[in-house]
């Protein structure tokens, strides 16, 4: 988890967009699942510099999103095992799609080296 924390708000913010877009529009996902897997994303924004176990952060997710709905005066049919489900798929997502430098690193590299590869054969 301490490694999610550190990532630039601003590339965060840009993946979270990007998937607020996919959950609503691409896999037309339920409210209750889009509101547990934004609760992932907001508990991060909010995580500031405290060390948090994902266990322990999924709890607190849970436990924040719940409040909220109560305030906001909505109920909202999740339990907690489907909760936890879908925030360690979103804490996975984050990990690999925003969180993980080296692998973009790679992927970029093999494709420099297939154009140059490319472009050496034709010469």
């Amino acid at each position: 988890m301490n490694d999610l924390k550190d990532i630039c708000p601003a590339k965060m913010s840009k993946e979270r967009i990007k998937r607020e877009y996919d959950l609503r529009v691409l896999n037309c996902v339920s409210e209750g699942e889009y509101e547990s897997r934004m609760a992932v994303w907001n508990g991060l924004t909010l995580a500031g510099a405290t060390a948090l176990e994902a266990k322990t952060y999924v709890d607190n997710a849970f436990d924040k999103m719940q409040q909220d709905l109560k305030e906001a005066k909505r109920e909202l049919a999740i339990n907690y095992a489907d909760f936890s489900t879908m925030a360690n798929e979103e804490i996975n997502f984050i990990k690999v799609h925003v969180a993980d430098n080296k692998t973009q690193y790679f992927w970029y590299a093999t494709i420099v080296l297939m154009i140059a590869g490319t472009i050496a054969l034709c010469i």
